[in-house]
């Protein structure tokens, strides 16, 4: 398992993205106000608009570990203590995510790439 991407929830994604440019991190790939992803060496640092984050801008940071297989991941996480929260989200031509809980309620995002 290696962690994929970690985000910021912002209700002003722009904005909030514009101050990390400023301190120089270049845009990799934007999606509207829905997802910006910084140009980073190894996992991606992204902000989130309010419609495309597991969590409100009070909570915070997520964490996104990639997958092999998310059926097994969440079984594994059930297994360990955690909670799955929102079951199997399928985002097209992306993959597919679940949140989890951890035993200690932080939240926690799988992702599943597409198969090509």
């Amino acid at each position: 398992m290696k962690i994929k991407h970690a985000y910021l929830t912002a209700s002003n994604p722009e904005a909030l993205a514009q101050f990390y440019r400023e301190i120089g991190m270049p845009v990799r790939f934007a999606d509207g106000e829905r997802w910006i992803q910084f140009a980073t060496d190894g996992a991606a640092f992204c902000i989130a608009g309010l419609g495309e984050s597991a969590v409100e801008p009070s909570s915070n940071a997520v964490v996104v570990f990639e997958v092999e297989k998310l059926e097994g991941a969440l079984a594994k996480a059930v297994d360990a203590g955690g909670t799955n929260i929102s079951g199997i989200r399928d985002m097209g031509s992306h993959g597919r995510a679940a949140q989890i809980r951890d035993p200690q309620n932080n939240l926690i995002q799988f992702f599943e790439r597409a198969k090509a």
